[in-house]
């Protein structure tokens, strides 16, 4: 991967993080939940893990044309468990009112979805040792992401569009 490449493939990244930075952030000062405020805070700071791990990697690129020779974000950690991993169970009682809580999951989905196209995509296109491990810790880290939203949604899916009045067309 030349440099060109690798200053593109982080500053890519850099947005992904912040995206999901600005966006947890603002989940937990919205929501009424407080499990969901913990877990949202939880999301936004692993989001700055991974930022603060790109910038380094960045400023090394910058200046000497190599990643940075370690990696300090750690492993992901399967930390989203129990039937309801990111909302108390509560929350499925009051579904009605759950607008924002079920807006958040979705787009909180799109966001890691995208994130582990993009790093899957960057471990298969580079060669770099460095640059591999990176990317494969990024994506693992948002898959457990999505697991936990994906679960999220799914508990509260059905009751909430049934309390929607949804009903798709057939």
């Amino acid at each position: 991967m030349d440099k060109d490449k690798m200053i593109e493939a982080i500053k890519t990244g850099l947005q992904t993080e912040l995206n999901g930075i600005q966006f947890y952030q603002l989940a937990a000062q919205r929501t009424s939940d407080e499990k969901g405020k913990a877990v949202f805070t939880l999301l936004a700071n692993d989001e700055i893990k991974h930022f603060k791990e790109l910038q380094k990697h960045y400023q090394s690129v910058m200046k000497s044309n190599k990643w940075a020779p370690a990696i300090s974000i750690g492993e992901a950690k399967t930390i989203f468990k129990g039937e309801s991993p990111i909302f108390s169970k509560e929350l499925k009682g009051r579904v009605k009112e759950t607008h924002f809580e079920m807006s958040a999951l979705s787009i909180g989905a799109l966001l890691e979805s995208n994130s582990i196209d993009f790093y899957k995509k960057m471990v298969d296109e580079t060669d770099d040792p460095i640059a591999k491990e990176l990317f494969n810790k990024l994506w693992k880290w948002e898959q457990g992401h999505l697991e936990a939203i994906t679960k999220q949604l799914d508990l509260l899916k059905e009751d909430y569009w049934a309390d929607q009045n949804f009903s798709p067309l057939f």
